[in-house]
Parts: C-alpha cells; structure tokens; sequence
C-alpha cells in the first residue's frame, strides 16, 4: 500500500517587533499589497498563456483553482473576479473550476482583467469583530419566541416541527451568563 504523502505544519516563527511596531505594521501592508499585485499577475499569465494556446482543454482551470486555493484570504475575492470577468463555470459538486467546451480568451479579455483587479471587483470586507454574547442572547430570545403557545399552535397546525432549548436549560444558560457579569446589552 502506497504511503500518502505527508502535508507539513505551517510553523509560526516568534519574531519580536516590539521595538518598532510602526515599522512592522507599515512592512506587512506593503507585503499585502504585493501579495495582492503579485496573485493579479498571475492570474494575467495564466489568461496569456491560455489565450496564446500554450495550455489548452482543462488547463487554465487547474491552474486557477491551484491559484484560488493558494490565495488564502484572496480566495473569495480571486472567485468573485474569476466568475465575472472569465469564461469559466464552477462545479458545485466538486468544489472547482471547469473550462466549458466553447470558452477562449482574447485580448479584450486580457484588457479587461488587467484593467479591474480582483480587489477592485471585490473589495475586501471591513473588519467587524463578531458579538458572539449578542447571537447567543438572540438564539436565546428566538427560541423563547418560539416556544409561544400561539407560535407552537400554528407550527403544529402547518405540521412544522422545531427542536427548541427546553424553558429551564434556557433560563440556566441566561443565569450563567448573569453571574459571569455578561449581560444582554454588550
């Protein structure tokens, strides 16, 4: 039986760069916009070398889809762009591109690419942190919503059934969060 190959760890390095953080800060921003320009770029070449017939058939698609998986958090930007601005489908099925029978890429195509970055297609979302305190007393308050007499009644008559946090483990899960200073408000 054949050995599958062995995926490495990704080891994070301890670097201190507490001595000048204004400086790291300002390296990681220009080191993102690289990356971004550098991504577009390659995405441009594979959009050459499919339009001049140097890859062919299913081609480009491979290599978008290795360029997608390789883009980590541009993945989704990468997708967004590859979906408007090329002639390639996406498989549901097995999560990837696919280069339909008829598809080609010209120089207007080129242009195009070249012209509306992947950023500017999709530009990237602003940084929210997520209030997990604010869904949990939401989840909270649907559930004892839906728990209503009137609600279960019309639910039954429609034959829907819900599976619902008992009153008591609901009403616990309230005290815990009050007794850990944690209130619905934050």
């Amino acid at each position: 039986m054949a050995k599958k190959p062995e995926q490495s760890k990704e080891v994070v390095r301890l670097v201190d760069y507490s001595k000048n953080l204004d400086a790291a800060i300002l390296q990681v921003e220009k080191d993102g916009i690289k990356l971004k320009h550098k991504i577009h770029n390659i995405a441009l070449s594979i959009i050459t070398a499919w339009g001049k017939g140097q890859i062919k058939d299913q081609e480009p698609a491979v290599y978008f889809n290795k360029l997608a998986k390789a883009s980590g958090y541009h993945g989704k930007a990468l997708a967004n762009w590859i979906s408007l601005k090329l002639p390639l489908k996406f498989s549901d099925e097995n999560d990837k591109w696919y280069v339909p029978a008829d598809a080609k890429v010209n120089g207007d195509t080129f242009k195009s690419c070249r012209d509306e970055p992947f950023w500017e297609v999709s530009p990237p979302q602003e940084a929210k942190p997520t209030d997990f305190t604010g869904m949990l007393y939401a989840l909270l308050n649907k559930n004892a919503k839906a728990q209503a007499e009137d609600v279960m009644k019309k639910k039954a008559e429609k034959g829907i059934t819900d599976k619902v946090i008992p009153t008591d483990v609901a009403r616990k899960i309230k005290e815990v969060l009050a007794q850990a200073g944690i209130s619905e408000a934050e």
